[in-house]
């Protein structure tokens, strides 16, 4: 499988802290790559050093087969990028924006996303909403025919509907061999979109996993009601956690085979019970 971007042992200093601290990833091609973290934590660093906007302090990044720093210019022909802090000129217009950002990289898949996106070209920008300012941004990121995507926060501002829209747009793009680089807030679109994705905490990678494998992770959330008060030094046993207790009913985190809490629950008299597996974000809430 051919490999579109590569981050070897990548680090960021702005005086004596380190908002990036040997970072390494490898993202196919034709992958949609989501990057986790909390504000802070070293997301944007991590893109801006991709789009060669700031330099990394050691390390090296390769995107499709070319040096980021010293092959910038060309490889930003290639690129579509979305910051998280959207730059317009407040008086022009949507049409402007893009017939100016068409001559340099071509108009791609511009008309049609107009359309899609139901935006109104004619208003200047500082009287878009900032749903449409998104929109026009989004569309401006797909101009030409990118083969990487680089996204920060890609649905801020948008609407449930809308959202959907994108999501097919960059489930589209993948799938015709293109490549996503995205940081979200949003684990639920995460899990949705994602092929790999990865955490960042304090400019480290404490995990990066393939979608399929974290989904195997056994971790469920036992909720149990009973006619009898509980006894919860009983729940003191290996890969379990009192999540939430009341006198009659409790909400306990498993990890690992849940067999044995089930018979443990089994000597109280129940009257109700439920088993679901922990969602991205409760697995992900693990690494923190």
């Amino acid at each position: 499988m051919t490999t579109a971007i590569t981050i070897t042992k990548v680090t960021k200093r702005f005086g004596s802290k380190r908002a990036l601290d040997d970072v390494s990833l490898s993202i196919p091609q034709g992958h949609i790559f989501g990057f986790l973290g909390p504000n802070g934590a070293g997301k944007t660093t991590m893109i801006r050093c991709l789009m060669d906007y700031i330099q990394a302090s050691d390390g090296n990044i390769s995107i499709l087969g070319r040096d980021a720093h010293t092959d910038s210019a060309p490889l930003k022909q290639q690129i579509g990028y979305l910051s998280s802090d959207i730059q317009l000129h407040p008086n022009w217009s949507a049409r402007t924006h893009i017939d100016f950002m068409a001559s340099i990289k071509g108009r791609g898949k511009a008309d049609s996303m107009v359309k899609q996106f139901k935006l109104d070209l004619k208003p200047k920008v500082r009287n878009l909403s900032s749903g449409n300012k998104q929109k026009l941004a989004i569309i401006l990121a797909f101009l030409g025919d990118p083969q990487i995507l680089v996204m920060d926060e890609p649905t801020r501002g948008l609407d449930p509907l809308l959202k959907n829209e994108l999501y097919t747009l960059l489930r589209e793009f993948a799938r015709d061999g293109g490549t996503i680089f995205f940081s979200s807030h949003n684990l639920a679109e995460v899990q949705q979109l994602c092929d790999s994705v990865a955490v960042i905490r304090d400019g480290k990678i404490v995990a990066a996993e393939a979608m399929k494998d974290i989904l195997k992770i056994q971790i469920h959330l036992v909720r149990a009601v009973s006619t009898t008060p509980f006894n919860y030094r009983s729940f003191q046993i290996r890969g379990v956690k009192v999540v939430e207790e009341g006198e009659k009913q409790v909400t306990l985190k498993v990890h690992g085979k849940i067999d044995p809490i089930i018979k443990l629950l089994s000597r109280y008299s129940l009257v109700d019970l439920e088993v679901t597996h922990a969602s991205l974000e409760d697995i992900f809430m693990e690494y923190y």
